[in-house]
């Protein structure tokens, strides 16, 4: 079933993302690189503006491995056992997931909050260190809302097997 509008973006978001974040860390690494060997001259904002999207691509990427399963999950136990059995564990892996995703994103909250009142200037961009901090707890977002659109496809389902 071809999926249209919103619901494609938003099934496909992180993905976007981190595809477009890549690509871009390819062309300025190219660009790095063709000037290294060719011109003599690096770009000093390159090694910077990389480590930066490498932060966001990563935390996308894990949204990405929440929203696929995978993650760390109980497929082998859950697999066998019934459907009680199932839901149960999907549970558990639900909230160890979320308190795990919680724990990241306070973590990444405290963080960013720290840059920002120490006006963390990244050196050579001269943009805030905050947006590169931010990336933690917004990839912590999204690792929570997948987690839970995962345990209500998974009760969608039981539910189905039901009938």
């Amino acid at each position: 079933m071809k999926q249209h509008g919103l619901k494609y973006l938003w099934d496909h978001f992180e993905e976007t993302i981190a595809a477009i974040i890549i690509l871009i860390m390819a062309i300025i690494n190219f660009m790095n690189v063709v000037g290294r060997f060719a011109l003599k001259h690096s770009l000093a904002w390159a090694d910077e503006l990389t480590l930066l999207l490498f932060l966001w691509a990563t935390m996308m990427g894990a949204a990405i491995a929440f929203k696929r399963g995978s993650h760390f999950n109980m497929g082998l136990l859950s697999e066998s056992g019934g459907k009680t059995r199932h839901i149960i564990l999907a549970a558990a892996v639900l909230l160890f997931n979320v308190l795990f995703s919680v724990l990241v994103m306070v973590t990444g909250v405290k963080m960013m909050l720290n840059q920002i009142s120490f006006n963390g200037i990244l050196p050579t961009l001269h943009i805030p260190q905050a947006i590169q901090g931010v990336a933690v707890p917004v990839g912590a977002f999204f690792m929570i809302v997948r987690s839970v659109e995962g345990f209500w496809e998974t009760l969608k389902k039981e539910r189905q097997s039901e009938v």
